[in-house]
Parts: structure tokens; C-alpha cells; sequence
């Protein structure tokens, strides 16, 4: 028998277009943005066929498209929005690793180590040993936790909670990501105070002694008690650091649920 060929209208065609497009941008800026996914170690040509093969998973289990011409203005607009929409869902999980990597910058820069600086190929820059030994620590958390599982996961209930249509995000869920990263900023002073504190009072300790004793050498012997102190504060605050990052990762992933659920408000 000869097969019969397959006849598709314009109409068929774009929805069948629509199913797999807009899901898979929105895939892509979560893995653009992502601190584990987006990292540039991981080529892009593997992102992409990432991002392809999740999207051929959840597509079935997503809720029905809306009948939109993907080759349109509306379209083309809504490609956009949901590559925006999973930028900011990344950008949430990217904000945990930036409070980490803030931290440990204090902390050097009060040891005494803002000299050390150390190649990070994620932002192709220069970083204090320190913020890259704690972002290291993170990620070695994060995967220990199966944290890429319940990044996933939150992404495909991204599409229960903010299904694909024309509607565009609300303004308070810009607002809500807004006060979301300046309330990282202040967890960020948080972890690192223990260390910070300690090396305070050292460093009060060492002025007290320079002033009763001019004669006392402080670049002899305050840098090395500095840089021991912050250390041994560093080590001693590692069990509470922990739970900080794990919170950290709890409330990231809480925040790119209410992110979407801004919709209904």
C-alpha cells in the first residue's frame, strides 16, 4: 500500500507550532537564568537540547493553548513574554547564589583577602577566594538537596499557576521581585555578621593595643591575627551558614510560586 501524504492547514500547523514554541521559550529563560543551569561552563548547544527535551516531556501534561497565529504580533509578543517570564523565575533562584557570593566578599574584604582574587568562569570576572569558595559550597548544597529537581518542578507548576496566554505579568509581580531582591540584600549582611562581628572586635582589640602601645608593629602582627580569627569565626559559623542557604533556597523557590500566583491578586 502507498501511504497517503499527510495534509496539515495553516491553522493545524500553527498550533501544532504553538504547543512546542511558547513552552520552550519559557524553558530557555529559566535555563538562561538559572545559577545552575545558566552557569557557562554548561555549553549551549546542550541548554538548548535541554530545554527541548523538557519541553517534549511537560508539553502533554500542560493546559490547552491559547488559539493565537505564532507568526503574528500577538505571537511573536507572547514569545517574548514567556522568555521574560522564565528569566524572572531564574533570576529569583539567581539572586540565593548573588546573597552568598555578597557575603563572602564582606567577609574577605574584612580579613583582609579583597587582594585575593580568584577567576570565576560563571561571571568571567575576578572574586575573592572566599566568595567563590562559599558559592562552591552552594552548589554542592543545592544538588545535595536536589535542588534542580524542585527548580524543575516549580518551573512545570509555573504553567498550572500562570498558564500561556496573552495576559502578561502584573505589575506587582515586578514589584514583589523588586522587594525580593532587596530583601537579599539584607540576608546577605546577615550571614556574613558572625564573621564580620568577630573581626570587628578584633580589630577594636588591635587599635586599643596600638594606642596604649605606639611602639606595637600592627602590620607585624595584626594582619596574621586578623586573617586566623576570621578564619576560626568562618568555620564556627559554617553549621548556622548552612541553614541560612537552605532557608534561602526554600524561600527562593516559594517566591517564583507567588511570583505567578500575582496573577489572581
Amino acid at each position: 500500500m502507498i501511504p497517503t501524504a499527510l495534509h496539515l492547514s495553516d491553522a493545524e500547523i500553527s498550533a501544532l507550532l504553538g504547543t512546542f514554541l511558547w513552552p520552550l521559550f519559557r524553558v530557555m529563560g529559566l535555563l538562561i537564568a538559572d545559577p545552575l543551569f545558566g552557569t557557562r561552563s554548561i555549553p549551549r548547544k546542550f541548554k538548548v537540547g535541554m530545554a527541548i527535551v523538557i519541553t517534549v516531556l511537560i508539553t502533554p501534561s500542560l493546559p490547552p493553548m491559547p488559539a493565537v497565529a505564532v507568526i503574528s504580533g500577538a505571537g511573536l509578543l507572547m514569545i517574548a513574554q514567556q522568555l521574560i517570564i522564565g528569566m524572572a523565575l531564574g533570576f529569583i533562584m539567581r539572586m540565593t547564589i548573588t546573597v552568598v557570593e555578597m557575603a563572602g566578599f564582606l567577609i574577605s574584604t574584612q580579613m583582609g583577602l579583597g587582594f585575593a582574587m580568584l577567576f570565576d568562569p560563571q561571571h568571567n570576572s575576578q572574586v575573592p577566594t572566599i566568595s567563590r569558595l562559599l558559592s562552591l559550597m552552594v552548589f554542592m548544597m543545592l544538588l545535595a538537596m536536589d535542588g534542580h529537581h524542585l527548580i524543575l518542578s516549580t518551573l512545570i507548576d509555573s504553567f498550572r499557576l500562570f498558564p500561556i496566554s496573552p495576559e502578561f505579568l502584573p505589575r506587582i509581580g515586578f514589584r514583589q521581585l523588586a522587594d525580593w531582591g532587596s530583601k537579599m540584600f539584607s540576608l546577605g549582611l546577615l550571614l556574613s555578621m558572625p564573621v564580620v562581628g568577630a573581626l570587628l572586635i578584633i580589630n577594636l582589640a588591635i587599635g586599643v593595643m596600638t594606642r596604649a602601645a605606639p611602639q606595637f608593629n600592627i602590620f607585624s602582627f595584626g594582619f596574621p591575627l586578623t586573617l586566623l580569627a576570621g578564619f576560626i569565626a568562618l568555620y564556627l559559623s559554617l553549621p548556622s551558614f548552612a541553614d541560612g542557604i537552605i532557608q534561602l533556597y526554600r524561600e527562593g523557590t516559594a517566591m517564583m510560586l507567588t511570583l505567578l500566583k500575582a496573577r489572581a491578586g
